[in-house]
């Protein structure tokens, strides 16, 4: 509900910019002929219709934030409990997840990382650190046969009956490339936005 509001409100919202004619040279210079690009070919090389669209694209990837950090968090969350269920609460260095060598590199440069800055090296401090993708991968065929057979699917009902793992794999690699695209300042106005909400 509060994406579709934020998408309705940011379509009515570009219609009101502050920017005027003076200030469109100017903005194209620092944001870059380049990175405009998309946006000119959207509004027929229009200098204030692209930065315009620039904007409505701003506000619908700010609507589209609090679902997704929401999401992020509560699926790595979710993983984490199965991973401690199955392997222990030190999971992430005690050996016994079937890791794949780029996952164990993964949580040892975290561990690493977490020491040199003098934080506490903790479950939390690792679920929180890693990466999107690097719990996204967890769910990978590679580890079909062992994570996801063992603890993972737990996690993952639809109306109470277990799910596939490349269907739950599928979804949450279409929302990482989404999120992806959204923390890198890249357009979504191209984006079929109702089904990424969906």
């Amino acid at each position: 509900m509060y994406v579709s509001n934020m998408l309705a409100i940011s379509i009515t919202a570009s219609k009101f910019s502050v920017r005027n004619g003076t200030h469109n040279p100017v903005i194209e210079c620092s944001l870059s002929r380049e990175r405009l690009n998309k946006y000119f070919a959207a509004t027929g090389n229009d200098l204030n219709a692209a930065l315009a669209l620039y904007e409505r694209n701003t506000r619908l990837s700010e609507a589209f934030y609090t679902p997704l950090q929401c999401m992020e968090i509560c699926f790595r969350n979710k993983l984490d409990a199965q991973l401690t269920n199955v392997y222990g609460e030190d999971w992430f260095r005690n050996g016994k997840p079937p890791f794949a060598q780029d996952a164990i590199d993964s949580i040892q440069k975290e561990i690493v990382d977490l020491g040199k800055a003098r934080k506490p090296i903790t479950s939390g401090a690792i679920v929180a650190e890693m990466s999107f993708g690097f719990w996204v991968g967890l769910l990978g065929p590679r580890y079909d046969a062992t994570l996801w057979r063992r603890s993972l699917h737990i996690a993952f009902r639809e109306h109470g009956a277990p799910m596939r793992r490349d269907r739950v794999h599928g979804r949450f690699n279409a929302m990482r490339r989404f999120r992806n695209r959204i923390a890198h300042h890249e357009p979504i106005f191209l984006n079929n936005l109702a089904n990424a909400h969906d």
